[in-house]
């Protein structure tokens, strides 16, 4: 989706459901800033710089977190710096570091979140402004919410009815001020000239439901069939475990054990925090689930911080003369070490140049006034990215119509293309009647084949397919 994402920022637009208007916004920001700081730099270069630094920020607010929890010990720092490394290696953050994403940013405000209510004992001044912005930017961090009443249920010493509506109060002022940042939809939804990336086209009530209620994504949420319970579950253990290793998760295991026995608020706290989010990336029926775990690997980092510092204390009080704490330090940062080398082959995307070379290629193809069709998710973001964002495609093939077949069922979708090209025959009826309109006065390709047309009737132009009669 990166393309999508820098297409929609640049063209100040409204991506895919919900809309997303914290990160396109903070996004658009930031590409305004980095143009200035880099201004030789490559558009989608920068979008990546945004979730690299968002990532890194997380690690930074692990270290302040556990050194915290662990402010007792005297190698506090160390088990802390141990932790944040572990969450840096982590496939999940790692994977979202790279790309133009809302992930990164997420990771940085669940981590927020844990450290305004284990840091700052979820003190309003520091809570509020963070479930503001997380609620705001990604659904998913309600999720987080169970986990957080009851961190301020037993923190609060005031009657339950007093603490209930003392916590409501937070909760739910905070959820209504988050809500306010989605007015930025339909405002931009109804900007002159009309934006072209506008899932939803969102400047009426019902296209803003259909965006913000993600209807077009709900028949995923709990439609697990029954067969698949068993794989589905095996694939979140199979996540879990990947991000520090069998050993790791052991470790982490033992400092899970250490909360149950010296914290259980701690302890009861983690359950809840892992428990929702771990049954929604279950039940959530998508290939790609499993990126939404990023809290649980997070806390799971917690955790393994607190597990080397308990190890090292074992080991140290049964063989005093032993520098244990130094020696499982040693090794801990061994096996850091020895992560990122075995997940780099797989994560790096340095060498990964196929959709800048598949763009490249498309811009060397169009003429002026082409109407490309794509279909697939890749093939669109790459051609909205070099239209609507770096906007190569734009000066390579001046006045091109780009449409997508798979949208063609909405109707926001054939109003959006009205607007954009009032004077293109049956743009906004169907795709073959766009190709049957169109044929003898355009050139008209596809990126993606469609099973209306027979092969008889593409011609192979690169990554492309001309339509001839």
């Amino acid at each position: 989706d990166s393309g999508e994402w820098l297409a929609a920022a640049v063209s100040n637009g409204v991506p895919h459901p919900p809309g997303y208007p914290l990160y396109i916004l903070i996004l658009q920001g930031w590409l305004w800033l980095t143009s200035i700081i880099f201004p030789a730099s490559d558009l989608a270069w920068r979008g990546n710089l945004f979730s690299a630094t968002c990532a890194a920020l997380s690690v930074g607010v692990t270290v302040l977190v556990l050194s915290y929890v662990l402010r007792e010990e005297r190698w506090n720092w160390l088990w802390a710096l141990l932790a944040g490394l572990a969450w840096a290696v982590s496939p999940l953050l790692w994977s979202q570091a790279l790309i133009t994403e809302v992930y990164a940013l997420h990771a940085l405000f669940v981590t927020l979140l844990g450290w305004a209510l284990i840091c700052k004992d979820g003190r309003p001044r520091w809570l509020a402004p963070i479930l503001i912005v997380g609620m705001g930017h990604h659904l998913t961090f309600l999720l987080l919410m169970p986990a957080v009443f009851y961190f301020l249920w037993s923190e609060s010493t005031l009657e339950p009815g007093r603490r209930f509506a003392q916590i409501a109060l937070i909760l739910g002022g905070s959820a209504l001020i988050s809500a306010l940042i989605y007015l930025r939809t339909p405002w931009a939804a109804s900007g002159q000239p009309t934006p072209p990336v506008n899932w939803g086209y969102p400047d009426n009530p019902a296209g803003f439901w259909w965006l913000v209620s993600g209807s077009a994504y709900q028949g995923y949420l709990f439609n697990l069939p029954a067969n698949d319970l068993l794989s589905r579950v095996a694939g979140w253990a199979y996540t879990v475990t990947i991000q520090y290793t069998p050993v790791g998760l052991g470790i982490a295991l033992i400092g899970l054990s250490h909360l149950d026995a010296s914290a259980p608020r701690l302890r009861n706290f983690s359950i809840l925090w892992i428990l929702p989010v771990s049954l929604y990336s279950i039940s959530y029926y998508t290939r790609d689930s499993e990126i939404y775990l990023l809290p649980v690997g997070w806390l799971m980092a917690i955790w393994l911080g607190i597990g080397l510092a308990v190890l090292a204390n074992w080991l140290a009080q049964r063989s005093p003369a032993v520098p244990w704490r130094a020696i499982t330090a040693g090794l801990a940062g061994v096996g850091l070490a020895a992560l990122f080398t075995l997940h780099l082959p797989d994560l790096s995307l340095r060498d990964d140049m196929e959709a800048e070379a598949y763009l490249e290629t498309v811009e060397a193809i169009l003429e002026p006034g082409s109407i490309i069709i794509t279909t697939g998710d890749p093939t669109t973001f790459a051609v909205w990215y070099g239209a609507w964002g770096a906007g190569s495609l734009l000066d390579a093939a001046p006045d091109a119509v780009i449409v997508n077949h798979a949208l063609y069922q909405f109707d926001w979708y054939r109003r959006l293309l009205d607007n954009l090209y009032p004077n293109v025959p049956d743009v906004s009826v169907s795709t073959m009647s766009l190709i049957d309109a169109n044929l003898n006065h355009r050139s008209i390709y596809l990126a993606d084949k469609i099973s209306e047309i027979s092969d008889a009737r593409l011609e192979a132009v690169g990554p492309l397919w001309r339509v001839v009669e």
